[in-house]
């Protein structure tokens, strides 16, 4: 049997393309997080964490004659405190504290896994209790729903306590805390409380009759490192054509969440939720669906997860805008930004972010130190020179209401909504404060826990030079977050909200529906 010179072409590329695909197993780094940590490699990790602040970190730069001793006082307690071994989530939760310290509202930890034990319930705040549900979201005692104590302790000392695992931007919201408050036992070390195989749950109802009840938690089983090799041996053994079929059918994880359609409320409402904004940008007829839903009288955009650094969400939504005819020197200025000095940044770092040079204006001199006389002074060997960003070039339309679910999740671009759309008089934000996440993050492990830290390198101003990042933008209408919301109720509240003074009356031709809201 004779073979062509093409065919054995072929063959040989295929053999090479198998190769290298093996040779892609080996290649990829295997995950070495440490279960346990010495005192040693805790030293060793605080060294490493603390030099990538002071030179990386855009909050620390701020202050870091202040910022600097509280660094170092808090890695002494850690060190202090943790002489033995040390487990790695418990160290990844004694860096989450000290990182708060800078109140940067990116500062964040991943890349460990939680061993301590949840709570076997579920906590969802109502005013000011809290109810106790089970894991079908129906209470665990339907004549006792809410919860005041938790091993003896009001539940105000286990708020309190969680707080401190939040930045300061976050700390009274619910949504944030509660991601915390499950962490039972993380909570009990830091309360002085001992471990326990089970929790004790004060109960009570409206006429302040109590119940208490024993809960077993749920057995935490050492599994990550035995998946972890038996994936590893799995995957050693594993042919090239099933290597070859696993890639071509694997999803890329921006894409698995897709966003909802346009949903009807009732006959003048209409809902759309909006998550990944590079996708939405990318996705025309999901654009298609928010200018269908802008012809309506009203208009509700859930950004309680929104993120990613695309305007065009902004760009559409700035027809609700009301018409600005001030003469000011610049009156098309959204705001100005700089990053953190650092050898291998270049220097359009923040054009992601959508802000250019001010050389970029082509104004005058006098005209420039005119416009940014308001900011704030900085040192030039830790920070970059000033950029700008400007305002959508975008003419008001119709007299239609918008009304946006925000929430601390609400980060990067979706900040900039918010906190534009706040003195829109057609626009309410409902929702909970936002943290101020502006920034574009620097990423980097320590050496010995695995730890992938983040925080922000950039910080972000308004247009009179008033620090942004880190400050938030409270909402017009305050509402806890949680998945039940009652559409209707939610209508009736930006229906009684009080009206918001609008700055000058368009008379731009309404291109949108100016029906009344029932």
């Amino acid at each position: 049997m004779s073979f062509s010179y093409r065919s054995i072409v072929m063959l040989l590329s295929v053999i090479i393309f198998a190769s290298l695909l093996k040779l892609a197993f080996f290649a990829v780094p295997k995950d070495n997080t440490a279960p346990m940590l010495n005192a040693q490699e805790v030293r060793q990790d605080l060294y490493a964490l603390l030099d990538q602040i002071e030179q990386h970190s855009a909050f620390y730069a701020l202050t870091p004659d202040k910022a600097s001793p509280q660094l170092k006082y808090m890695a002494s307690l850690i060190v202090e405190q943790y002489q033995d071994m040390t487990p790695n989530d418990r160290f990844a939760a004694e860096i989450t504290k000290l990182l708060n310290s800078l109140k940067d509202p990116g500062a964040q930890v991943h890349d460990f896994d939680d061993q301590s034990g949840d709570l076997p319930l579920t906590l969802r705040p109502l005013n000011d209790q809290w109810l106790a549900l089970d894991s079908s979201n129906s209470p665990i005692n339907n004549d006792f729903p809410f919860v005041t104590h938790i091993d003896g302790l009001p539940m105000s000392k286990w708020v309190a306590a969680s707080q401190a695992y939040l930045p300061e931007p976050a700390k009274q919201s619910q949504e944030m805390q509660l991601p915390w408050l499950k962490k039972l036992n993380l909570l009990r070390e830091d309360l002085g409380l001992s471990i326990k195989p089970y929790v004790l749950i004060t109960l009570i109802n409206d006429d302040l009759q109590t119940q208490q009840v024993t809960l077993a938690l749920p057995s935490h089983q050492p599994q990550t490192q035995l998946a972890s090799s038996n994936q590893e041996v799995k995957t050693q053994d594993m042919s090239v054509l099933e290597f070859i079929n696993q890639l071509s059918q694997f999803e890329r994880t921006e894409f698995q969440d897709v966003p909802h359609q346009l949903e009807t409320v009732n006959n003048t409402t209409v809902k759309l939720k909006i998550s990944d904004l590079y996708a939405f940008e990318l996705n025309r007829d999901l654009q298609q669906e928010l200018l269908k839903g802008m012809t309506h009288p009203l208009l509700i955009i859930d950004l309680r997860d929104a993120s990613g650094f695309s305007p065009k969400l902004l760009t559409l939504l700035s027809r609700y805008q009301d018409a600005d005819l001030n003469n000011t020197l610049a009156p098309n200025v959204m705001g100005f930004a700089h990053y953190r000095r650092s050898p291998e940044l270049r220097n359009d770092y923040l054009q992601p972010l959508n802000f250019k040079p001010l050389d970029a204006l082509e104004y005058s001199v006098p005209r420039l130190k005119s416009l940014t006389r308001n900011l704030p002074s900085v040192d030039e060997d830790k920070f970059s020179p000033w950029y700008i960003r400007t305002k959508p070039t975008v003419t008001p339309e119709g007299r239609n209401r918008l009304a946006l679910l925000v929430s601390p999740k609400c980060r990067q671009e979706c900040e900039w909504i918010a906190y534009r759309t706040k003195s829109w008089s057609r626009a309410n934000l409902i929702g909970e404060k936002t943290s101020g996440d502006f920034a574009r993050q620097y990423h980097f492990k320590l050496p010995n826990s695995g730890l992938d830290i983040r925080f922000s390198s950039s910080l972000t101003y308004d247009a009179q030079g008033k620090l942004l990042s880190g400050a938030g933008t409270e909402p017009d209408i305050w509402l806890p977050q949680n998945s039940d919301i009652q559409w209707q109720g939610l209508v009736s509240l930006v229906r009684s909200a009080k009206p918001k003074t609008q700055i000058i009356q368009t008379s731009q031709p309404t291109k949108l529906a100016q029906a009344k809201l029932n």
